[in-house]
């Protein structure tokens, strides 16, 4: 009986050294949405409107922050967030008005002067595309993460992970459509371009803005 105990003690060892895999942690890229309340980003906002007068230039911040989270209609949660305007930074903030946002398991949504938006799609994989306006009323606009954990610089802030969406490329005699956001790990939207240009009988009409990260941090207590 003495070499059957021995084999069993063996087996035992044997078994015990082994260690279970661990399952892989799945990158889901939700990193790329923080939604921690009291956190705040800086941003220049460089906006030239065009009408039948010709064109005129904007130049000022918005700061965005992320104020109180509560529970949508949905039953959700989901986090105010509170934006502040000054032509420069010498100047005070002034409150200007109050978005939403929300990250779930499958998006990051925006609702944005009271137009709801799909800002990002989970998992963030560069070729997945998404109906940004599926839930509002304007038409469809196929979004397109174009590249993925990509290093940038913006503003002598260096960002060594992040995700450009590419909204619309929608070129045409009349129409002028360009948008696409860019979001950095752990930070949120650090880049913004939106042209919304129509050309009709040589008179230009529309928007081209960029929005530019120039700060970000927590609010101090």
């Amino acid at each position: 009986m003495r070499p059957i105990h021995f084999l069993f003690v063996f087996m035992l060892i044997a078994l015990g050294s082994c260690k279970k895999e661990e399952a892989p942690v799945i990158d889901l890229g939700y990193d790329y949405f923080p939604n921690t309340a009291g956190t705040f980003i800086i941003y220049e906002v460089d906006s030239t409107g065009f009408d039948i007068n010709g064109e005129t230039n904007l130049v000022y911040e918005v700061m965005e922050v992320l104020a109180e989270e509560f529970v949508d209609g949905e039953n959700q949660l989901a986090m105010k967030v509170e934006r502040y305007y000054r032509m420069n930074e010498d100047d005070p903030w002034v409150m200007g008005n109050v978005w939403v946002q929300k990250r779930n398991n499958s998006s990051a949504q925006r609702v944005e002067d009271n137009t709801r938006y799909i800002r990002m799609s989970f998992p963030v994989e560069v070729g997945k595309t998404w109906n940004g306006n599926a839930y509002n009323t304007m038409p469809e606009w196929s979004y397109k993460y174009v590249s993925k954990d990509t290093p940038r610089v913006f503003n002598g802030m260096t960002f060594e992970k992040t995700a450009e969406i590419q909204q619309r490329n929608n070129i045409n005699l009349i129409d002028q459509e360009i948008a696409s956001e860019i979001y950095a790990r752990g930070v949120g939207l650090i880049y913004k371009h939106l042209m919304d240009l129509q050309v009709q009988q040589g008179d230009i009409t529309g928007v081209d803005m960029t929005l530019t990260i120039k700060e970000f941090g927590v609010l101090e207590e």
